[in-house]
């Protein structure tokens, strides 16, 4: 699918974005791979939002890969991948991808091909965004409504810098949106409904957060996903959990919630 003559895009969960031989999240599976390599040639170049394995498991062989400035050991390291995300080393993980060599390193303000790096951390902490003619490729800075519907509770690192990027991407205006996981938007209202759709989806995440106090954080996790009837696997929790403490940080720092002497979160 051509989104502008040159840029290019193939839909999948994640999306990936093709512009000459550079290549944004070249997503999964695997076997995704060839089709790059028959858009691109043996030789592409692979800028990667963040570090997750859905977005990087059909890298292609021979790749140069550019990480996000901070993520790189992330990317390159399936154990420390998975012990980052799930705060251990969990071997039948669904996603896990594989170790890839860093050519180098992106950071917000740097050019790289035709692209400008946006900061838009929230999701991770190194999270970025490509842009290019009037096009944002936005990676997981955002979700589809679908998305959000399916597992109520948006997987993130950092609420307020999420909520942040959110309003930057409202601020560049670019006429045409791609999510990783969610359909192109390719005008202003379709847009702001999504941006309003994320925004909505994480002050939700931290109602329930409250709403399920007192309780240590896995307690905290299942009241969650429960409040929600999400799917109630081990996988699950554990992503869950990552977002529960992004809200009990947030709320920490706000003096609204505590941490007691038997490790239980209490409101103030």
């Amino acid at each position: 699918m051509e989104l502008r003559k040159g840029i290019k895009l193939i839909r999948g969960s994640p999306n990936t974005l093709i512009a000459g031989r550079y290549v944004v999240d070249p997503g999964q599976p695997a076997e995704r791979a060839a089709e790059i390599v028959a858009e691109v040639g043996n030789t592409p170049v692979v800028l990667l939002t963040h570090f997750h394995a859905d977005h990087l498991t059909a890298t292609p062989e021979g790749a140069e890969v550019y990480a996000p400035w901070g993520e790189e050991l992330l990317v390159s390291s399936v154990k420390a991948r998975l012990f980052f995300t799930h705060d251990v080393y969990v071997v039948n993980a669904v996603y896990k991808g594989r170790d890839l060599e860093v050519a180098g390193l992106v950071k917000p303000g740097d050019r790289v091909g035709p692209f400008e790096v946006v900061p838009l951390p929230g999701h991770t902490f190194g999270h970025v965004g490509f842009y290019a003619e009037g096009v944002l490729y936005a990676g997981d800075a955002l979700f589809g409504e679908r998305v959000l519907e399916k597992y109520s509770v948006p997987y993130l690192m950092d609420v307020d810098a999420f909520l942040e990027s959110l309003e930057r991407i409202k601020s560049l205006e670019p006429e045409t949106l791609v999510m990783g996981h969610g359909p192109v938007a390719t005008s202003r209202r379709r847009i702001a409904e999504m941006i309003e759709a994320n925004r909505a989806a994480v002050e939700r995440a931290v109602e329930l957060v409250v709403d399920a106090l007192p309780g240590d954080l896995t307690a905290v996790a299942v009241r969650v996903i429960k409040a929600v009837a999400a799917e109630h696997g081990w996988e699950n929790v554990l992503l869950t959990m990552t977002t529960v403490r992004a809200v009990l940080s947030k709320l920490s720092r706000e003096g609204r919630v505590y941490i007691d002497e038997n490790s239980l979160w209490r409101i103030n």
